[in-house]
């Protein structure tokens, strides 16, 4: 799983540049427009990262695990083009509403990433 490994580092920096402009404008330490710069950015990964997931071609042994990775990003998409949608009507309720597609797939990139990356994700 050599070839994902590119993918997987630019999916793990949007999605922690993401989370934490979040968590840096609800403490007033990052702009609505600096937020929006960064989802927007993270957008622009996510979607390019599954081009490149599609464009692979695993073995059957890990077809599903390809599958389950390829879903996460789908939701990491989701859930960006949901906050995104705070600016468009002024509501910072969209980024509460898009935590939970973030956090399902945080959940799933761990538990296949574990099984490809060990020591990024020790056991709690």
């Amino acid at each position: 799983m050599r070839a994902m490994w590119p993918i997987h580092g630019d999916v793990e920096r949007s999605l922690m540049r993401m989370s934490l402009g979040q968590i840096l404008y609800k403490t007033d330490d990052l702009s609505r427009a600096e937020l929006k710069t960064r989802i927007e950015q993270a957008l622009v990964a996510y979607r390019g990262a599954e081009t490149r997931i599609r464009a692979l071609s695993p073995p059957t042994s890990l077809r599903s695990d390809h599958e389950q990775y390829l879903a996460a990003v789908r939701l990491f998409q989701e859930s960006a083009a949901e906050a995104i949608k705070m600016f468009k009507d002024g509501r910072d309720e969209h980024l509460l509403a898009a935590y939970p597609k973030s956090q399902e797939g945080s959940d799933k990139i761990r538990e296949v990433g574990g099984k490809f990356w060990p020591n990024e994700f020790p056991p709690n």
